[in-house]
């Protein structure tokens, strides 16, 4: 990428189980250096998890899917690899991760 790139990531969630408690948590790597747009469908909640973004998405039924837009652009002096982790929650227990890694040029 390069910076100034505007672009939207798509996250979605498909609960092969019913999903009590879920929540999408997002690495630094997400957010630092970026400029963060927005987020649709509002989740429940937003918060951070020790530095990371945490998006709360809450009951999601078995057979049912979530899809979260993240809308980003890409700040000129973000220049580098960034780890983009994202890791699905449902309480407290690790379902499943994604990972992604970024590199951004001047």
């Amino acid at each position: 990428m390069r910076g100034g790139l505007i672009y939207t990531a798509r996250v979605r969630v498909d609960a092969r189980q019913d999903l009590k408690r879920a929540a999408l948590v997002f690495a630094p790597g997400w957010a630092e250096q970026y400029t963060f747009n927005g987020v649709a469908p509002q989740p429940l909640s937003e918060g951070s998890d020790d530095g990371r973004l945490l998006f709360t998405l809450g009951h999601i039924p078995q057979g049912h899917h979530y899809t979260l837009w993240v809308s980003l652009q890409v700040n000129p002096t973000n220049v580098g690899h960034h780890a983009q982790t994202i890791w699905l929650y449902d309480d407290n227990t690790q379902l499943a991760v994604i990972h992604r890694e970024i590199t951004i040029w001047p």
